[in-house]
């Protein structure tokens, strides 16, 4: 009886401690719901945080609203168009082609895009996919263009009217090139657009069906879209008159995310784009030898961009892998970091692209107390 008694004594100890050391834990999330509660009080219309990993669990949180007419709260499982995070899905799929033996990360992009192409695009016969994939193929940003953003920003593009051929055309072709091929890293949204004319070439058909497949349906992310409205989808928002007036921007957004083309093109609730991300980084969706290019960084002393990813390494993450989107109705930030097994994304359909610098402000105020009650506080 003695010994049972010092058991459960030594059983309550345990207890009381790993509840003492659990309960910080908790506090921070209970603070990051305060710190997104802040921001959508503040100017930001709704925001979903996403936490996973050994110490926390999974939580997300949300504040604010999908339908700010309508004052309706958003949910957990609202769907978002999520920018330019659609590059990494568009990566995968590509990779899938390497991985079946289709496409070759060092083939020449001048076997598979038309001619007309290749003679209007600087160095273009020395490029190849891996160039593409990694932002290091030297060639402009088409949707920098200042003819298309005033387009863009407008809302007077029509998409509906101009194909992706006619863009090159008119906002990508005679751009000098930035650099000699695979010799420095410069983002650009044309490269993700070459890569899916490239995938349509090698494919004989459609991209779109192929990406759905083997990416979305096979993994049954069954609430994920590519250039497709969803049937339920919150309303996104933005300030294009720098006003600091917060407009309705759902209908330019579904148009200019159901014409993009490998650079965008994703809709997705937090949940799934981080399951995503999540089976991706544990090697269910891409063998391991092609992870291991993906994850080969152009610059791996400070870790920049891979085939589809960005990584930082430093304080306070070691290593965090992702990516980022940023359009005129939404910002999306979605990041795994390996040592801590711990996944973090933040949605947030208010766009701080061409908006006041108060949306700006308020919504990075917001990320970095939340990096920093994670991992420094």
């Amino acid at each position: 009886m003695k010994n049972l008694k010092i058991i459960l004594i030594s059983l309550l100890v345990v207890t009381t401690f790993y509840n003492l050391s659990a309960q910080p834990e908790h506090g921070k999330l209970k603070k990051i719901q305060k710190y997104i509660d802040a921001a959508t009080s503040d100017n930001l219309v709704g925001v979903a945080v996403y936490i996973k990993g050994p110490k926390y669990g999974k939580w997300i949180g949300v504040s604010g609203y999908s339908n700010l007419e309508e004052k309706t709260p958003l949910k957990k499982d609202d769907v978002f168009g999520i920018a330019s995070i659609g590059k990494t899905y568009a990566a995968v799929a590509v990779l899938k082609l390497v991985e079946e033996g289709r496409l070759g990360l060092d083939d020449k992009i001048s076997n598979y895009l038309d001619r007309e192409i290749i003679d209007n695009v600087p160095n273009a016969d020395e490029v190849t996919v891996r160039h593409l994939l990694g932002h290091t193929s030297g060639f402009a940003n088409y949707n920098t263009d200042p003819a298309l953003n005033k387009l863009y920003l407008d809302g007077n593009l029509s998409l509906d009217t101009m194909s992706h051929m006619d863009a090159l055309r008119k906002y990508f072709y005679g751009k000098e090139s930035l650099n000699e091929p695979g010799t420095e890293y410069h983002y650009s949204s044309t490269n993700y657009l070459l890569l899916t004319m490239i995938m349509d070439k090698v494919l004989s058909g459609c991209h779109e069906d192929y990406l759905r497949d083997k990416i979305i349906n096979a993994n049954n992310y069954s609430n994920t879209y590519y250039k497709q409205t969803p049937p339920k989808m919150i309303n996104h928002y933005g300030d294009l008159n720098k006003d600091a007036i917060t407009e309705n921007l759902t209908s330019q957004t579904v148009e200019t995310t159901n014409w993009y083309s490998g650079d965008d093109g994703i809709y997705a609730p937090i949940e799934e784009a981080a399951n995503f991300l999540e089976d991706l980084m544990k090697g269910e969706i891409l063998n391991k030898e092609i992870m291991k290019e993906m994850m080969t960084w152009n610059n791996e002393k400070n870790p920049d961009y891979g085939l589809g990813l960005e990584a930082d390494k430093g304080f306070p993450y070691k290593l965090i892998i992702g990516h980022s989107g940023s359009g005129i109705g939404m910002r999306t930030d979605l990041y795994y970091l390996p040592h801590k097994d711990l996944t973090i994304g933040i949605f947030c359909n208010s766009g701080l692209r061409s908006a006041s610098r108060e949306y700006a402000k308020t919504y990075y105020k917001m990320r970095d107390k939340i990096i920093k009650k994670l991992f420094i506080l």
